[in-house]
């Protein structure tokens, strides 16, 4: 299914600006593999990238939309929907024209949506590359901007997520019962880039508490990004374990992995 564009080979659900740099997640969980083995709790849920890595787990988000892409690409017939509606809403190829009427449409099936609607959302978004943009009514405002459709991630992932246990809802972190965690739970979070310094700060206090109950976390965020680097985080991150990926002697773009484990 080629398309105007090349295609972003990203997560199973791309987010620009929440997702990780290329290779950081593998060579992370190269280093500690036993992390996989854990249920985890992800508590900004966008990309699954970490949270299908692992056993099993909980996504909890803020945006509707999100909780409902992650429902539909745990059902076994995920693809083949995202395919289905590639072919009936856009004749199996992109076009200007086409997308806006999708879109218009698109956005009535919003208030009361069903797994096709977000079939067609996923379409729409891949045409647009993956720019996740809603305004204060819920309608999906991204302007045409297309790439490849691939949905070679959601194959690959698929089979596991429809035999395992991960469940996605809606919620905010802080809104986390911690009556559910257990000493062998993993809290994780990837703070967004970029993000204001009031929410770093309120990021870093609810995990500093989480460490004084006694329970694990892992925190990812971009350290450098263009060879400048984000003095909170790497302040914040001196009071625990962390590692930045990659390794790069040019130091124009790393993430950072921090855990209290």
């Amino acid at each position: 299914m080629e398309g105007t564009g090349e295609s972003l080979n990203s997560p199973i659900i791309p987010y620009p600006g929440r997702q990780l740099l290329p290779g950081s997640r593998d060579h992370f969980f190269s280093l500690k593999p036993d992390i996989k083995d854990r249920y985890i709790y992800d508590l900004g849920l966008s990309t699954g990238e970490v949270l299908y890595e692992c056993r099993g787990g909980m996504g909890i988000s803020t945006e509707r939309h999100i909780v409902g892409l992650h429902d539909l690409i745990q059902k076994p017939y995920a693809e083949s929907l995202i395919k289905e509606e590639f072919k009936n809403s856009f004749k199996g190829k992109w076009g200007k024209a086409k997308y806006y009427r999708v879109r218009r449409n698109l956005n009535q099936e919003l208030k009361s949506p069903s797994r096709r609607t977000f079939a067609k959302l996923y379409c729409l978004m891949a045409s647009s590359g993956f720019i996740h943009k809603f305004d204060s009514y819920g309608n999906f405002k991204c302007e045409y901007f297309p790439r490849t459709l691939d949905t070679s991630e959601i194959n690959v992932k698929n089979k596991k997520l429809v035999n395992s246990d991960f469940i996605i809802n809606r919620g905010n972190f802080s809104s986390l019962d911690t009556n559910l965690l257990t000493k062998e739970s993993l809290l994780y979070f990837h703070i967004p880039f970029p993000s204001t310094e009031p929410f770093k700060e309120e990021i870093f206090n609810f995990f500093d508490k989480i460490d004084l109950k006694g329970y694990n976390f892992l925190v990812t965020s971009r350290l450098i990004n263009r060879s400048r680097i984000d003095k909170s985080i790497a302040s914040w991150s001196a009071s625990y374990s962390s590692l930045a990926i990659p390794f790069s002697s040019s130091k124009t773009f790393s993430d950072i992995f921090i855990t209290n484990f």
